[in-house]
C-alpha cells in the first residue's frame, strides 16, 4: 500500500536565536520542559550573546512550539529578539541543555538580582526543610544575578558560585528536569554552600551560622554599626530607631544629612513606620523590591536624623 504524506507529517528543523534577558531567569530549563513535553527533539544552550535553540519535528508542532516560547516564557525573561532559520532535518532523539558557546557574540542583557520568591521563602520557614534558615537560598526564579556574574554566557562556572561545588542533593535538583531547581546556577544548601561568619572589628571570629545572626542582632539593639557584606559590597547597618546610632553613622560615611533608607522584613512592617498605598505596596513586594519612599507615619519611633527635614523615608 502507498500512503501519501503530506508537508505537514515530514519531520522539519529549526535554528532559533533569541536575545534579550534570556540568561539567568530559568530559560533552558523552560525551553527543555516545552519540547520534551510537545515530543520534539533538539537542543538548547547559551552563547555569549544569546540563547540557541535547534529543534526537530513536525511543524504543527514547532509552530506550537515556537508560539509558546514567547507566550509562556519565565516570568523574568524579556525577549528582545527572536531569529527563525530552517535547518535539515537529521533525526534527532530526545532534547538536551548542551555546553555553552564561550565564543563572543556581541552584548547580551544580564537579568538584575531579584528577590525571594515565594517558594523558596515557604522552604525558608519551614523547620522540616534541608534549607531552612539558609540565607543564601535560590532557585531559577530568584536570588543574584548580576552581582555574582563574572562572565558570559551565564554559568556557575562563570559566576562567583563557582567556588562552591554542588553536593551530592543539590546535583540531583540541578540535573532533573522536573526540579524547579534545574540549571540553576546558584543552587546550594548549607551542606555545600557559603556560609554566614560574624566577626569583630578586631577580624576575631564570633560565630557562624545562627549564632553569626543572633550576634548580629544583638550588636544592633546594642547600638553597634554592622557591616554586611552582600553580594554587591558592604552595607552599613544600625537600629534606625536610636539616634545616637544614626548619628555615629553619619559620622563614619561623612553624610551629614542625605537621607539614609530602613530595612524591614515584610510588608506589615512596612506599615507600621509608615504609610503605603496599593501601588507602593506591590512595588515593595514585586521581584525587584525597590527603595521606595514612603510617607513617615508621624507616630513612627523612628530617628529623626534618618531623612533630616523629610517627612518621608526610604523602604
Amino acid at each position: 500500500m502507498i500512503r501519501a504524506v503530506s508537508n505537514g507529517d515530514r519531520p522539519a528543523a529549526r535554528e532559533l536565536e533569541l536575545r534579550g534577558v534570556v540568561q539567568g531567569v530559568g530559560f533552558r530549563p523552560f525551553v527543555h520542559r516545552l519540547a520534551a513535553g510537545l515530543g520534539l527533539a533538539g537542543s538548547v544552550r547559551n552563547e555569549a550573546g544569546a540563547v540557541r535553540i535547534t529543534v526537530e519535528g513536525r511543524p504543527p508542532t514547532l509552530d506550537a512550539f515556537q508560539e509558546r516560547l514567547t507566550l509562556d516564557a519565565p516570568p523574568l525573561a524579556r525577549i528582545h529578539e527572536l531569529e527563525v532559520r530552517g535547518a535539515p532535518a537529521t533525526g534527532r532523539r530526545g532534547f538536551t541543555v548542551a555546553a555553552s558557546d564561550t565564543a563572543p557574540r556581541g552584548r547580551l542583557p544580564v537579568s538584575p538580582d531579584v528577590a525571594l520568591c515565594s517558594a523558596c521563602e515557604a522552604e525558608l520557614f519551614d523547620p522540616g526543610d534541608r534549607r531552612y534558615r539558609y540565607p543564601f537560598i535560590t532557585c531559577t526564579d530568584c536570588g543574584p544575578r548580576f552581582t555574582v556574574i563574572e562572565a558570559m554566557p551565564y554559568d556557575r562556572e562563570r559566576s562567583t558560585m563557582g567556588a562552591f561545588v554542588q553536593c551530592p542533593r543539590c546535583r540531583t535538583e540541578y540535573t532533573d528536569p522536573s526540579d524547579r531547581r534545574y540549571h540553576s546556577e546558584t543552587n546550594s544548601c548549607p551542606e555545600c554552600g557559603p556560609e554566614l561568619v560574624l566577626e569583630g572589628a578586631d577580624g576575631e571570629e564570633l560565630g557562624r551560622r545562627d549564632d553569626a545572626l543572633v550576634g548580629a542582632g544583638v550588636a544592633l539593639r546594642t547600638g553597634f554599626i554592622v557591616a554586611v557584606r552582600g553580594l554587591g559590597g558592604f552595607h552599613l547597618a544600625v537600629d534606625a530607631t536610636d539616634e545616637d546610632a544614626v548619628r555615629r553613622l553619619r559620622e563614619r560615611k561623612s553624610r551629614e544629612a542625605k537621607p539614609l533608607a530602613i530595612m524591614v522584613p515584610t510588608l506589615h512592617e512596612a506599615r507600621r513606620w509608615t504609610e503605603v498605598d496599593l501601588e507602593e505596596a506591590a512595588l515593595l513586594t514585586s521581584p525587584e523590591r525597590p527603595i521606595v519612599l514612603l510617607r513617615r507615619r508621624p507616630d513612627a519611633a523612628l530617628a529623626r536624623t534618618l531623612a533630616p527635614g523629610l517627612d518621608t523615608v526610604g523602604v
